[in-house]
């Protein structure tokens, strides 16, 4: 199910100095429905998502735990670690992107998506919140 670009949940969380980075993430890539900003233990530090805020951050925290439990086997597949994670399911792609600090960005693109746009705009975010960050 595609999420329409003219809904827009309300927040439940306060913006962040991290907000409007990611709310130019999910405007500049077509299809991508939600972006969240997360830390090591997979709770959700900001985001911007078409998407319902609880669905939002359960999608970040199992996508927290899944790129955390294919890292731990990194090493025995493939040299310098694990860097993204890419889950493409009938309905939607996910993604998550380890960060500095042990942070990482985790999101839901629509299936209609362009992925080569998500993954050339996630370096670029990335350098935003960690610079906002002190990173």
């Amino acid at each position: 199910m595609t999420i329409s670009r003219r809904f827009v949940p309300q927040r439940d969380l306060q913006k962040t100095a991290f907000t409007r980075a990611l709310r130019e993430m999910v405007a500049e890539v077509p299809g991508l429905q939600a972006v969240a900003f997360c830390d090591e233990e997979g709770e959700v530090v900001d985001y911007h998502s078409y998407l319902d805020p609880y669905d939002t951050k359960v999608a970040g925290a199992v996508l927290g735990l899944l790129l955390s439990t294919v890292s731990r086997e990194g090493p025995r597949l493939c040299v310098g670690g694990l860097q993204e994670l890419v889950i493409e399911t009938n309905e939607h792609v996910l993604f998550a992107r380890r960060m500095a600090g042990d942070y990482f960005l985790a999101g839901v693109l629509g299936r209609d998506a362009v992925l080569a746009k998500l993954l050339s705009k996630l370096g670029e975010v990335e350098a935003r919140i960690l610079a906002e960050a002190g990173m």
